[in-house]
């Protein structure tokens, strides 16, 4: 049987640079607290630049709830794919004085993963705001509840349409960030990596970071680590982007009695600092921002374990490498 572990306290200065590199500006009615409150928790959390993007899926609100939604498990009622969530985006961001403005790396994410039109939507919108997305994402592909509840056939990354999409972001030589659990709640057999494989094997221009090493809840998988250090030895265009529960669950090891995984936080730290260039932090926050500066600083106690050349990649140089910037955008 594991055995719990007392995790240090995080410290409580500001040490690194931060580019937060998963941040979601709109919840799942296509709402956000906006981007000016954004500003002022990023700069309490010590964070100067982050990838944003809207959510690729809408909630409904069926006729028997007596309220509004306000996440994709607020209830039973169905999700659908909404792609008026760019020009929400960029939109308000085109709309912010030039400070906050160039904080933002904006990606393109409303896109149903199973429509063959996907690939050419995205090029339209690409066309309409040239010289603004900086990425294509989060895109959602095998995703527990949320793709369980989304109208249509569950997404799958080695689709003909996410394969598409692929090359159009290599022809645009955008970063792609995508969501793909590598395994069905409850099942600790390992059941769709192969096709994350055969995505990554399908056009080696396009880079694409990993959501969560493929995790999230109720996903439980044996030795975690030894799963993502085959595949970035093996896939040189993944990167890893370790933000919400993977890095909780998993990482941490903060709920050693319920999940599957063995690794120990030592494990992780052994990965991480054998690819130092291949892995990334972010808030994964949704449209709201009150737990914005704890979910930065939640990474304080891995990166107090790691070299602070490693911790400074996995802060803000990783991101700005895979987008290929090296500060602001507009």
């Amino acid at each position: 049987m594991k055995k719990t572990r007392t995790i240090p306290a995080a410290v409580n200065s500001v040490r690194y640079r931060t580019v937060d590199s998963h941040l979601h500006a709109l919840d799942f009615l296509q709402q956000t607290e906006g981007f000016a409150a954004l500003a002022d928790v990023m700069d309490e959390a010590g964070v100067e630049q982050a990838v944003v993007f809207g959510m690729p899926m809408a909630k409904q609100w069926d006729s028997t709830m007596p309220k509004a939604p306000s996440y994709y498990l607020s209830n039973d009622s169905r999700c659908y794919y909404y792609s008026g969530t760019d020009y929400i985006l960029a939109e308000l961001l085109k709309k912010q004085p030039a400070k906050i403005r160039k904080r933002f790396y904006p990606f393109c994410c409303g896109i149903n993963g199973n429509d063959r039109m996907a690939a050419t939507q995205l090029r339209r919108l690409l066309e309409m705001y040239p010289d603004f997305w900086c990425g294509i994402g989060e895109l959602m592909s095998r995703h527990d509840d949320l793709t369980a509840l989304t109208y249509g056939e569950a997404p799958h990354v080695n689709h003909p349409a996410f394969l598409e999409i692929f090359d159009l972001a290599a022809e645009y030589d955008l970063p792609v960030l995508v969501h793909h659990n590598i395994t069905a709640q409850g099942n600790e057999e390992v059941l769709y990596l192969d096709e994350l494989k055969e995505a990554l094997a399908h056009n080696r221009d396009c880079r694409i970071i990993w959501a969560h090493a493929g995790i999230s809840r109720r996903v439980e998988i044996q030795n975690l680590t030894k799963i993502v250090r085959d595949m970035l030895k093996k896939n040189k265009n993944l990167w890893v982007d370790i933000s919400w529960v993977v890095y909780d669950y998993y990482v941490l090891d903060n709920f050693p009695n319920h999940y599957a995984d063995n690794d120990t936080p030592e494990d992780w730290v052994r990965l991480i600092e054998d690819y130092p260039d291949r892995f990334m932090l972010g808030t994964d926050v949704v449209g709201c921002w009150d737990k914005y500066v704890q979910e930065v600083r939640k990474y304080d106690v891995l990166l107090e374990k790691l070299t602070p050349d490693t911790a400074g990649k996995l802060c803000r140089d990783n991101i700005l490498a895979v987008m290929k910037k090296n500060g602001g955008t507009k």
